[in-house]
């Protein structure tokens, strides 16, 4: 199809079963690509989602799980684990149906967004996303607002051409779009003694501020007294949903005024969504958040 190349220089048929790590039982599955990928699409983004928004995540998980596998991501028995802060969140299809009927879904529906992510997976099989034919790193998250984030002004300063910032878009109505999140001085210096070993006092606390922002506007740290405290370590820290957020000190609170949900790097799934609901294609939606990538299709044969 148009702006897709064919390559001959992976085989895809290599790539039919994946050796699946379960975290907490430490079995390895033997599982079919197709069906991971649909277990991995349906647990990573909801199936009420634009089907262009669902064919852009399937191909990102398939890339993502593609480079797991030539490297043999989790050791010489398992190319992935189940784990979503380690690799990818997957639900085999009776959890995956148990919890859609938790959440009240009919059969009908149930059945009808099954079928939409099996079409996403496999009306792009074989497709993945390359830069220089080399698979990319695909990173995604939930929400970024207004830009992405470069990678290099997190995680080690890593420079790559295609995960740099970009403007976005995103739907209003996203229940995540914002959040705050107040942590009092007393919880703030255990848990900045816990990790960084060091005493804050109150004074230090009410006259904490920003220090330094990334190129895409979010907080790249805060001062507190004499130390530098990393955005992405306050994440973590203090279950902050994004480094894109606002501090102010309110009677002994530090509060966090917080906008978007994950790291920010690469496609922004609800992005996604408001781009294939203006009538994007999937292909149209990687592009814009991987620069410069192209969208290879596998040889098969």
């Amino acid at each position: 199809t148009d702006g897709q190349e064919q390559t001959n220089s992976y085989e895809y048929k290599k790539y039919g079963e994946i050796n699946l790590l379960h975290k907490k039982t430490g079995e390895i599955e033997k599982v079919n690509i197709d069906d991971y990928l649909c277990n991995v699409v349906s647990a990573e983004m909801p199936a009420d989602y634009e089907i262009e928004a669902l064919k852009a995540q399937a191909i990102v998980a398939r890339t993502y799980t593609y480079k797991k596998m030539m490297t043999h991501g989790e050791g010489e028995e398992a190319d992935m684990c189940d784990n979503h802060t380690h690799c990818q969140a997957f639900y085999d299809k009776d959890t995956l149906f148990s919890i859609w009927r938790k959440r009240g879904f009919s059969e009908e529906l149930i059945k009808e967004y099954w079928n939409k992510i099996n079409e996403a997976v496999v009306s792009t099989q074989n497709q993945v996303i390359t830069y220089n034919g080399e698979y990319i790193k695909a990173f995604f998250h939930a929400s970024s607002p207004y830009k992405t984030e470069n990678i290099d002004q997190i995680w080690g300063g890593e420079k790559l051409p295609y995960l740099i910032s970009v403007e976005n878009e995103e739907k209003e109505d996203y229940q995540n779009r914002t959040s705050c999140v107040k942590v009092t001085f007393d919880d703030f210096k255990s848990k900045i003694k816990e990790k960084y070993g060091k005493d804050v006092t109150p004074d230090e606390c009410k006259n904490t501020y920003i220090n330094e922002y990334t190129t895409s506007g979010r907080v790249k740290n805060i001062k507190c007294g004499e130390l530098v405290i990393s955005a992405e370590n306050l994440r973590v820290l203090f279950s902050l949903k994004s480094t894109d957020f606002k501090l102010d000190i309110e009677d002994n609170n530090l509060v966090f005024n917080v906008t978007g949900y994950g790291h920010g790097i690469g496609m922004s799934q609800v992005g996604a969504d408001t781009y294939a609901i203006k009538g994007y294609s999937y292909e149209d939606i990687i592009k814009h958040y991987y620069t410069g990538v192209e969208i290879t299709t596998l040889s098969s044969n």
